[in-house]
This record gives C-alpha cells, sequence and structure tokens, in this order.
C-alpha cells in the first residue's frame, strides 16, 4: 500500500487534487456590480465584497451613488436556500441545551460581524435533536467544531458532490 501518492494538478480549474470542483452561489452579485447598500441590514457591497460600516452606510443612502438592493443573505433567509445543516443530538444535549443554544448564537454573532454572508436561517428542536440552518456551509463546520471544542464528543461532516452543501452531525 503506497503510504503517499504523487499528485498533479492538470491545469484545469476545479481539478487541482481531485476536488469536485467550485459551484457558483446563486445568491451572490453578477460581474460587474460597482456598489451597493442592502436595505435590510445595512451591509455594503464594493470591491467584490460586503462589509458593514455604518458611518459610510448613513453617507451613501443620502445620495445616488450606490444601488439599493436585498444582500445574498436575506434573499436566503427569505427563499429558505441553507448551505449548511448542523444537527446536535445526544443525552448531553438534554441535559445542556440552554447553555449550547447560547454558545452557538454567541459565535455565530460573532462570526456575523467578521462575514456579512454568515448568518443562521434557523434553529430549533426535531424530536430530541437541535437542528440548526445556515447560510454558508462554511458557519455550519465551524460552529460544529466550535461544539467540539467546548464539549468533546462525536464530530462527522458530510459533504455533498455537487453541491455547495455541508451536513454536520455532533452528538455526545
Amino acid at each position: 500500500m503506497e503510504k503517499y501518492k504523487e499528485q498533479k494538478w492538470s491545469g484545469e480549474k476545479g481539478k487541482k487534487f481531485g476536488h469536485v470542483g467550485r459551484v457558483e452561489d446563486p445568491y451572490l452579485p453578477e460581474e460587474g456590480q460597482e456598489s451597493a447598500v442592502c436595505t435590510q441590514c445595512h451591509a455594503m457591497y464594493q470591491g467584490k465584497r460586503w462589509f458593514f460600516d455604518e458611518k459610510l452606510y448613513d453617507r451613501l443612502t443620502s445620495t445616488n451613488q450606490v444601488q439599493e438592493v436585498v444582500c445574498p443573505t436575506y434573499r436566503k433567509i427569505k427563499n429558505h436556500y441553507p448551505e449548511g445543516i448542523l444537527t446536535l443530538s445526544g443525552e448531553f444535549l438534554g441535559q445542556h441545551r440552554d447553555e449550547i443554544v447560547r454558545l452557538l448564537e454567541k459565535e455565530a454573532e460573532r462570526v456575523s460581524k467578521r462575514n456579512v454572508l454568515d448568518r443562521i436561517i434557523q434553529m430549533g428542536p426535531d424530536g430530541d435533536r437541535l437542528v440548526m440552518e445556515t447560510t454558508t456551509e462554511k458557519l455550519a463546520q465551524h460552529l460544529g467544531r466550535t461544539i467540539y471544542k467546548a464539549y468533546k464528543g462525536d464530530l462527522n461532516f458530510r459533504w455533498s458532490e455537487m453541491n455547495k452543501f455541508v451536513r454536520v452531525y455532533w452528538s455526545r
């Protein structure tokens, strides 16, 4: 059995070392959009990225210099389009549910200040489990790792082959 197998990049986009390829997010702005503001959360779009800047928002919305839109995050929430699902289960969850929910909400809030696109769509019980849907696969992975670091247990990731989607399972 080979311990290490040499892999070479074919030069094709998305084919590096067996990577399935990136699926473009249908909610991100079209190429060429220069600047915009979200009417829902006051996020700004400039230089191909979304960010928060209340002073700039106040200054630009009083002029006609930017386009007013609804950001991709709020469109995903409205259309119920999760890219990540975190499922928590086990006896430990039943005993510490409130503590775990507070930890997840606090961490998601901290992450969303850094990246506008990372938000929780919804969180709620599903029988004896707790299920959380997120707007990005990265947030679901991050929250799963946060729970694991705090409480240990079993953590599993299942990525979709064709879509930009992940299911994260934690139990203890």
